[in-house]
């Protein structure tokens, strides 16, 4: 009996991964004991945007690494899918399957590159998976393609790409796997305005195709933007969870961190308010941009004069 396929207490719901009681120590019960994680249980849905949103050093990091078996805990356990990260097992059961149904996205994927060519690099994952090569070969043309390269980026040196380029092949490597679950640390760091909204649209079409995405972050104007829910760390342990607007409008939540700011959007509604309370309709009608923001206003005003 394969216990990776029978102990998820979750199996065949809308959810995707479950964490229950995890703890990450080192060197416990000792006068060196260092707590990473305290008591994390937490249940990820399918086809949901999550942000992790915390100040540095909260764990943030450490718990995404801990979802795909990157690092492993021995207290508490994991369940994605019909897989299992068990903390009394000291091995992960069926690693290259798990990994297949979850992903990571590293902080600066492009220094994951390593092949001489792109259309080997984007084709490795797969083809370590199992894939034969040409299926993978027709794999790497379309997320290529679909991260807005054409077929001639094939057979370039990805050492020769630009900055964005090369971040693009990376996560074409990633969405090559197909994986179900991806994770992104950081996913804007380093890029320019037009990056970022490149970013948050990949983020936004994998949710259309039925992704679940987690993405750790400290742009809070982002998690407003495209999260449907948001995790807050706070001294290792999960401080508070909720929908953007619940999280953002929180003063106790906000004042928790100094690292939560208040999205611009939601700022600029705070400072209308204080000038006219009819402004409080924003907050039931929450945009999410400063488009949808602008948009909103010109409504308000044309509707109440």
């Amino acid at each position: 009996m394969n216990v990776n396929k029978v102990v998820n207490p979750n199996l065949n719901t809308n959810n995707v991964i479950t964490i229950s009681h995890l703890d990450v120590v080192f060197n416990p019960k000792t006068s060196a004991e260092y707590v990473l994680l305290k008591d994390i249980n937490f249940q990820f849905n399918e086809n949901k945007v999550y942000f992790i949103i915390g100040e540095s050093g909260s764990g943030k990091t450490t718990l995404i690494t801990h979802l795909n078996g990157i690092m492993k805990s021995k207290f508490g356990d994991i369940f994605v899918k019909e897989y299992a990260i068990l903390g009394k097992k000291r091995k992960i059961k069926q690693i290259k399957k798990l990994r297949k149904v979850i992903s990571m996205v590293l902080q600066f994927p492009e220094y994951q590159l390593f092949k001489e060519t792109v259309e080997k690099d984007i084709m490795f994952g797969p083809v370590n998976l199992g894939v034969d090569k040409k299926i993978a070969q027709e794999k790497a043309k379309f997320y290529l393609n679909k991260m807005g390269l054409d077929d001639s980026y094939l057979q370039k040196s990805p050492f020769a790409l630009s900055g964005g380029q090369k971040r693009r092949v990376a996560i074409a490597g990633i969405l090559a796997i197909e994986p179900d679950i991806l994770i992104f640390d950081e996913p804007t760091a380093g890029l320019d305005p037009n990056g970022e909204r490149e970013m948050l649209n990949i983020i936004t079409e994998l949710k259309k195709n039925g992704k679940t995405v987690i993405v750790v972050s400290h742009k809070m104007d982002h998690a407003l933007a495209i999260g449907d829910e948001i995790i807050v760390l706070k001294d290792h342990k999960i401080f508070a969870h909720a929908k953007p607007y619940d999280i953002f409008t929180n003063s106790k939540i906000i004042n928790s961190s100094s690292r939560l700011l208040v999205p611009k959007v939601i700022d600029v509604i705070n400072k209308l308010v204080k000038i006219n309370p009819k402004f409080n309709i924003l907050f039931k009608l929450q945009p999410k941009n400063v488009h949808e923001l602008a948009k909103m206003l010109a409504q308000i005003s044309f509707t109440q004069g």
